[in-house]
């Protein structure tokens, strides 16, 4: 901050420290009212606001991408959760039994064949159809 807006913070302060023991000397259920108040009024702004964002969805990921995010990763907690409870080791280095990899493999193509992308037909090195009239 620059030297200026330091004296300027610093003499507003000043101002509303004055105010407040000055309101709190003359009237000090009033100030302790109105500051009721405003506290309650500000509450209510607060639930309200945050009541109505997260019913609306606002700030949280609604897209498909993000629904499929959020599946996979309360599926790898309750996987992980599984696995604590089995007792198998942690660590995902630890040696396979062959009929695992083989059931693994198998499991590949169809994996596969559930992936959402596709490939779409770009226009390189591809001659242009359209013919010149002249």
């Amino acid at each position: 901050m620059s030297r200026k807006s330091q004296i300027f913070t610093f003499v507003v302060l000043a101002l509303v420290g004055v105010g407040f023991a000055t309101q709190l000397y003359e009237d000090a259920w009033g100030l302790l009212k109105s500051i009721l108040i405003f506290a309650v009024i500000a509450a209510v702004l607060y639930f309200l606001v945050n009541k109505l964002l997260l019913s609306r969805g606002v700030g949280m990921s609604s897209s498909p991408v993000d629904k499929g995010y959020q599946k996979a990763l309360r599926q790898q907690k309750q996987r992980n959760k599984l696995k604590k409870q089995q007792g198998q080791p942690s660590t995902p280095f630890a040696p396979a039994s062959p009929s695992k990899l083989k059931k693994m493999n198998r499991l590949k193509p169809s994996l596969r064949r559930d992936n959402p992308f596709r490939v779409i037909e770009g226009k390189k090195n591809k001659p242009n159809k359209t013919t010149k009239t002249s």
